[in-house]
């Protein structure tokens, strides 16, 4: 029942949005009655979707979605999370995100009437051509010809709090630059040369930049605690799909800033929008074409793949052929100085979309080289860590100066100050690193992450008295994102280049001394969980005689799906993490894997540090 109502729930809410897209020189419509028929459509939507999540939670197998990704003996997280750990749910799901989008549009825009519905056609046009995928080739309401008792479970690898949040918060950033496409598009399209879609550009980019920021970390830090491998980023071609409209809306953001001195950029700023949203979509083919080969693709299906690389073409086609009729060309000449503000973020702007262009390139050549040879190719870190590092290299460097450029001369205020901080530092890093063990990447990189943070710590001190007050924060926002990613960029810097690995073959009862610590492997315990069977190995961790605490590496064993996952056993400490991972036993004879991660926990401080700046980006007015 509940697969009937979601289908029909579907198929009505495309038809309003259709409705919806017919010109209103023929329906005459009010907008009062207009704002009504698009927020039906998303009540429909919801309930279809809602229908889909009661099928899980009730172990509906007469569906035939249900049956394939879930499994009785499943506790309700992982069965709600199903629904969008497979194919079908998780395009319903990017198709609700759509329509809540341009709902919460419909209630917060303060844009006038006309301008809001052309805002709306353009995101229900979005939103009728997916949901016409959905229904005719991705339908998760499909009913099983015969009766069902048992599921046939979901994807052990996806049964996991972290990775249960990852995909909703990436398809919030994604989705997200739909509702950018669709203003940057009515900015193109409209009568009138008002600038108040910038403003709702600003605030929208900055949010679907953040949702897009929120769901890279978790997804990193799920590979990192959850793959068994040691590291947080592994340039992934799906990793790489997702940085890519990352790095594009940064630039876009960094854009709308520029506003505020320099009118001319509009061009830029609607070139990005497009770009941001077609990036999504080209992701989203990419993954689900299954033409790439990545342990976070799934859903492999050539043919939908191809329905979705023509809702990429159609789309991006569209976009930026309106561009190129439409671009906007009466605006101020840019101020262009050797050192100004617009030339820093101008110059960053340009790093980053090149950048981007590297990326595409590292993760569709061997597509390309595989469908003319017939020859697979492997392109992975050693070509993204010297191509695309270098290129962003240069843009770090200006973003420590940016924020106390001016708008319109060359002058830096209070430039000895900078230069001597960066003088002292730059020696106290060079001593640092000539009496360790020097790397030529580590002493960029930790000069780099350093110089940001100094920097934009000099700044706020120079430029603004201190205040307890939400204000204070807002003035000081741009210069507290600078400082999260100086610290991430520390964290990157020394758990990429200072890891140490080390491998063991150990017997219970033995101990090993490692990096000042003493690990002793107590025991191994098997038990049985609701949905698995776990086999954890117990090492007690102590230093200078005292218990510190417990790691736990291991595996789990997944009978319905007959899979085994590996579980990293992980200490985390503000300076390192002691990273272990159980390999195979042989005669009780167990091999592990040892990693000292040296201020990983700087990566998350880093992000956390961006996610929070956003939310004050989107609070300030």
């Amino acid at each position: 029942m509940s697969s009937i109502i979601g289908f029909y729930s579907l198929c009505l809410s495309s038809i309003i949005s259709i409705i919806v897209l017919i010109p209103n020189s023929i329906t005459n419509i009010k907008i009062k009655n207009f704002l009504f028929l698009c927020r039906c459509s998303t009540l429909f939507v919801c309930i279809s979707f809602l229908s889909l999540v009661f099928a899980y939670v009730n172990s509906d197998f007469s569906n035939f979605n249900v049956f394939q990704n879930s499994h009785s003996d499943k506790p309700l997280i992982y069965k709600i999370t199903g629904v969008w750990g497979n194919h079908e749910g998780s395009i319903l799901l990017w198709l609700c995100m759509i329509s809540i989008y341009g709902l919460l549009y419909s209630l917060i825009s303060k844009s006038l009437n006309d301008f809001k519905i052309l805002v709306l056609k353009i995101q229900s046009a979005l939103f009728v051509i997916f949901a016409m995928f959905v229904i005719f080739t991705s339908n998760p309401f499909l009913i099983n010809s015969i009766l069902i008792k048992e599921g046939l479970g979901l994807n052990p690898i996806l049964q996991d709090p972290a990775l249960a949040i990852h995909p909703p918060m990436l398809y919030l950033g994604y989705v997200g630059f739909s509702l950018v496409f669709s203003l940057a598009i009515a900015s193109l399209l409209k009568k009138n040369n008002d600038q108040d879609w910038i403003i709702e550009t600003r605030k929208w980019s900055m949010i679907s930049w953040g949702f897009l920021t929120a769901g890279i970390a978790l997804g990193s830090y799920w590979a990192y605690y959850e793959l068994g491998w040691g590291g947080w980023w592994f340039w992934d071609p799906v990793e790489n799909i997702s940085l890519m409209p990352w790095i594009t809306g940064l630039a876009l953001v960094h854009s709308l800033i520029m506003i505020r001195g320099e009118q001319a950029i509009e061009k830029w700023i609607v070139f990005l929008a497009i770009l941001c949203f077609s990036l999504s979509i080209l992701g989203t083919f990419l993954v689900r074409s299954g033409i790439l080969t990545s342990v976070h693709s799934f859903a492999s299906d050539a043919s939908r793949g191809l329905f979705i690389l023509l809702i990429f073409f159609l789309t991006t086609g569209f976009g930026f052929l309106v561009f190129l009729i439409k671009s906007p060309t009466k605006k101020n000449d840019l101020n262009l100085l050797f050192i100004n503000k617009t030339s820093a973020l101008i110059i960053n702007n340009i790093l980053m979309i090149i950048a981007v262009l590297t990326i595409l390139l590292g993760t569709i050549y061997p597509i390309i080289i595989e469908v003319i040879t017939n020859t697979r190719v492997s392109v992975g870190g050693p070509y993204f860590n010297s191509t695309v590092l270098p290129i962003l290299l240069p843009g770090f460097l200006l973003m420590s100066v940016a924020p106390v450029l001016s708008w319109q001369t060359n002058k830096i205020q209070k430039f000895k100050i900078y230069v001597i901080f960066f003088i002292i530092l730059s020696a106290v890093v060079c001593i640092q690193s000539y009496f360790t063990n020097f790397n030529t990447w580590g002493f960029i990189g930790l000069i780099l992450g350093s110089w940001i943070i100094t920097a934009s710590i000099i700044s706020i001190f120079l430029r603004f008295k201190f205040s307890l007050s939400l204000y204070y924060i807002k003035i000081i926002n741009s210069f507290i994102a600078h400082i999260g990613v100086g610290v991430m960029i520390i964290g990157i810097t020394f758990s990429s280049i200072y890891q140490k690995e080390y491998n063991f073959n150990v017997t219970v009862g033995d101990k090993i001394n490692i990096d000042n610590v003493v690990l002793k492997f107590e025991s191994i315990d098997i038990v049985e969980e609701k949905n698995y069977q776990s086999l954890r190995a117990n090492f007690l961790l102590e230093k200078k005689g005292q218990l510190i605490n417990y790691i736990k590496p291991g595996r789990n064993y997944y009978p319905v799906s007959k899979m085994i996952t590996t579980e990293a056993g992980i200490y985390h400490d503000w300076l390192k993490d002691i990273y272990i991972t159980l390999g195979n036993n042989n005669n009780d004879v167990w091999f592990i894997k040892i990693y000292i991660n040296p201020l990983i926990s700087f990566i998350w401080i880093g992000v956390f540090i961006m996610i929070f700046s956003s939310i004050i980006a989107i609070l300030k007015k």
